[in-house]
């Protein structure tokens, strides 16, 4: 008689969570993209994301690779201290870009552990951030660092 009673209440709250559930998906708005203007706009992003990660510019060399005769693409090579975590700086990087429709493709080389982050606009590359460690360098005091006890499969 108790599991009977219990089972009905397990299917009356179901069916008002699915109701709430519903309702919510039917009021809520798609995400509104802010619209890129210029490809500076991510040169600025990219740059705030390495002061708010406390990167210094002498850390950072930029050039530029031309694809075609229209077309040139930046690349940023950022050395980093061994400890720095690389991760925190891809998911800060796209939390800034995302709002703005830019997608993002992240590989890591091995055993180097050089991350390669592209910024894709409309399926095309427009910006590509090389992260490397650097031996000779000492982590920031604002910097985020790999936590002591991250498992070995965590890229960091």
């Amino acid at each position: 008689m108790q599991t009977e009673r219990q089972r009905r209440w397990i299917v009356l709250l179901l069916a008002c969570s699915c109701l709430f559930a519903m309702a919510l998906l039917w009021k809520s708005e798609p995400p509104v993209y802010k619209k890129l203007t210029s490809p500076a706009q991510l040169d600025s992003l990219i740059q705030l994301t390495f002061t708010e990660m406390d990167v210094r510019n002498s850390q950072v060399r930029r050039r530029t690779v031309q694809v075609d005769s229209l077309f040139s693409r930046s690349v940023y090579h950022i050395n980093v201290a061994p400890n720095f975590s690389k991760t925190t700086l891809h998911y800060t990087l796209q939390q800034k870009a995302w709002p703005y429709g830019v997608s993002f493709v992240a590989r890591v080389e091995f055993p180097d552990r050089n991350m390669h982050i592209h910024l894709l606009v409309n399926d095309n590359i427009h910006r590509s951030v090389i992260i490397r460690e650097d031996a000779s360098l000492r982590l920031q005091q604002n910097q985020p660092e790999v936590l002591p006890g991250q498992d070995s499969h965590e890229v960091d």
